[in-house]
């Protein structure tokens, strides 16, 4: 019994295996890379445990290149140990919506993969890799897809963070 303990607390994860995000981050957001539309956003991003290090908050403020305005989200990041899987919140001021996502790591591929369980677009589900090969350097991609009308799935951002501190 004392060994299927010590075993179960081997495998299970925590909030402290999103270690690699803890950080300051110069930020180069490309929106809908490839397209017509592609712009960038740069700025920075400040990951941090947060609530008694139950939580990591990540912070960001950018500015779109095309106009010169200043965007201001934030990811809430916890492990929801029952379900297995990080819980995600993501706020964002210009944008009315709170999106709700599940991470899962991958350890082997040393990535997160990421789902939102409903949509979180309006009227668009979203899914995304976080890819921490690097952990001085955090790649994030991102693409949506209309379920019920286009099952493509299409890009709508790459997210490329340096480190700084």
């Amino acid at each position: 019994m004392l060994f299927l303990a010590a075993f179960n607390t081997l495998l299970s994860q925590s909030i402290n295996d999103l270690d690699f995000l803890i950080g300051t981050w110069k930020v180069v957001e490309t929106i809908y890379p490839g397209t017509e539309k592609e712009y960038q956003e740069l700025g920075s991003r400040t990951c941090e445990y947060y609530l008694n290090g139950s939580f990591i908050k990540c912070e960001s403020k950018t500015v779109d290149q095309r106009n010169q305005q200043e965007r201001a989200y934030a990811y809430l990041i916890n492990y929801h140990k029952k379900e297995d899987v990080f819980l995600v919140t993501s706020l964002a001021h210009d944008f009315p919506l709170h999106g709700q996502h599940k991470w899962f790591l991958d350890k082997e591929n040393q990535q997160l993969n990421a789902i939102s369980p409903k949509n979180v677009i309006e009227d668009r589900f979203f899914r995304a890799t976080i890819s921490y090969s690097d952990k001085n350097r955090l790649v994030w991609n991102g693409w949506a897809s209309v379920y019920l009308k286009d099952k493509e799935w299409k890009q709508i951002f790459n997210d490329v963070t340096i480190r700084v501190k």
